[in-house]
């Protein structure tokens, strides 16, 4: 979506010089440096980054190592960056992008502060196109470094910027069978071959009905501000509620068996949404295994909060494996087990609504 809004404002020409930000090594990258002049690619790429696919101490070569097809190296060039400072003269590149990297970068004054610089960087009529997460939840999830905006969320901050948005921002989500919600890691239900498959469009993370979108903003000096017309948004959030609430009770009706993390002392489950009612945990312990498991249940708001609160604990046996917790829509369960035998190899869990 990103290289046919660039395409369609006429930005990937053989003049042109581009910049792409928090961009690793995406694919996106390698298609657009044959058509411009020169593609200027930025990231967090250090040695020791917090985020892996970029640990580097030479991005140029990272760049060029990581092609999936042969590209020209004297277009392209790269360089560790901050998207909140953009070391670059103004007005030095015709577009910018961003795949999935904006809602990473901070809080609302880091954003403002990354549109300032953008707008700095872009030549007069420059476009930058950017993909970020939206929710239908009504609410921007405000999770570090890691922000799912509300639309109307995202709006307010790109008015608030000096750069001019489309004048319509279509939330709607068309009624379609892979436009429902479903969840972005079906390896969690020990479905490991699930790693391998495609994204969702509508991913249902954690209780959050997500999306991504794309944004189209140009640097047009003098013209009014005008913000931008959300559409579609509570036809859409309606639709999507309804078949998330439809979706979970479908998963949990029946036993749904449990990816288990192994971690220091014990085994970890991803959180889930198990809706209104009550949860089911059968805890399989294989022969030769330990006598006693402790269990504890933890729970956090889905939205609003990221701090998880003790709900409850108890102690499983190989007689008598499977313990109980009430549960709610609108939160999140934690479930951890324990040994001090060690030996949780084998161990299988599963879990459905009662």
């Amino acid at each position: 979506m990103i290289f046919r809004a660039l395409s369609k404002k006429g930005k990937l020409h053989p003049a042109a010089q581009g910049l792409a930000m928090g961009a690793g090594t995406e694919k996106l990258i390698y298609a657009i440096v044959p058509r411009v002049a020169k593609t200027m690619v930025t990231d967090l790429y250090l040695p020791n980054s917090g985020w892996v696919g970029v640990r580097t101490d030479n991005p140029l070569d990272l760049i060029l190592q990581k092609a999936p097809w042969p590209i020209d190296a004297q277009k392209v060039d790269a360089m560790a960056m901050d998207m909140r400072k953009l070391d670059f003269p103004d007005e030095s590149f015709d577009f910018c992008w961003s795949t999935g990297a904006f809602e990473h970068i901070g809080r609302d004054e880091d954003f403002l502060r990354h549109f300032r610089e953008v707008e700095r960087v872009l030549k007069p009529g420059g476009v930058y196109a950017f993909t970020t997460a939206i929710t239908f939840g009504g609410v921007t999830e405000d999770i570090p470094h890691n922000y799912y905006f509300d639309p109307n969320h995202l709006i307010d901050l790109i008015h608030g910027s000096p750069l001019h948005a489309e004048p319509v921002f279509d939330c709607f989500v068309r009624d379609h069978i892979f436009n429902r919600p479903h969840p972005e890691r079906l390896q969690d239900y020990g479905f490991e071959p699930g790693t391998k498959f495609s994204k969702p469009i509508v991913s249902f993370r954690r209780g959050v009905l997500l999306a991504a979108n794309v944004m189209v903003l140009t640097k047009e000096a003098g013209r009014a501000k005008v913000r931008p017309e959300v559409r579609g948004l509570e036809q859409a959030r309606q639709r999507l509620t309804n078949q998330a609430d439809a979706y979970l009770r479908q998963l949990w009706s029946d036993f749904q068996y449990l990816q288990t993390t192994a971690e220091k002392g014990g085994l970890s489950i991803q959180p889930q949404v198990f809706g209104n009612g009550e949860a089911l945990v059968d805890v399989i312990v294989p022969h030769g295994g330990p006598a006693n498991l402790k269990w504890t249940v933890k729970q956090r708001p889905i939205s609003g909060s990221v701090t998880w609160e003790p709900l409850t604990a108890g102690t499983v046996t190989v007689a008598e494996g499977s313990f109980r917790f009430p549960t709610r829509r609108d939160r999140l369960y934690s479930i951890k087990l324990s040994s001090a035998t060690g030996d949780l190899d084998r161990i299988v869990v599963k879990a459905k609504r009662v």
